[in-house]
């Protein structure tokens, strides 16, 4: 009974690990050899949710949410590397945990190395969801509004 658990487990993995494109997994991405940053945040989910509608509504509407089908305290926010790139390979996926005091951890991972300005962007999507890095031309402060406000 055990071998035939520990098979179908090494199944599952295999097929969260797989890509059908040819590329890695998320599984495989969510590794430390790929974790480029962690911030947290005193969010929810439900709030982080929401912040990300709104980016993807005013900025880009390449970046998702989708919360874990097997863990609900789990969610990821993903981003393409490069408008319309596909596969986890091109894919910035900022892997949150929401914690008993109702915080949020968030870990950054990628593939590639991306640059600090695509790092601090995921954590844009959360803390600043109007913020266009894609749309440089709507960051510009209202009439009225002092810079960076």
């Amino acid at each position: 009974m055990k071998r035939i658990f520990a098979v179908a487990m090494a199944v599952l993995l295999a097929g969260c690990a797989a890509n059908p494109e040819g590329g890695i997994g998320l599984a495989l991405l969510e590794q430390p050899s790929n974790l480029r940053g962690d911030r947290d945040f005193t969010q929810d989910l439900v709030q982080i949710q929401r912040a990300v509608f709104k980016h993807q509504a005013v900025c880009n509407p390449e970046v998702k949410f989708s919360v874990d089908p097997m863990n609900p305290n789990f969610a990821r926010v993903t981003k393409p590397v490069t408008p319309g790139a596909t596969g986890w390979v091109n894919t910035l996926v900022l892997h949150l945990v929401l914690t008993k005091d109702l915080t949020t951890q968030g870990r950054v991972y990628s593939y590639y190395g991306p640059t600090k300005a695509q790092v601090s962007d995921m954590y844009a999507i959360v803390q600043r969801p109007e913020y266009c890095p894609e749309k440089p031309e709507l960051n510009t402060p209202k009439e009225g509004q002092a810079p960076g406000s």
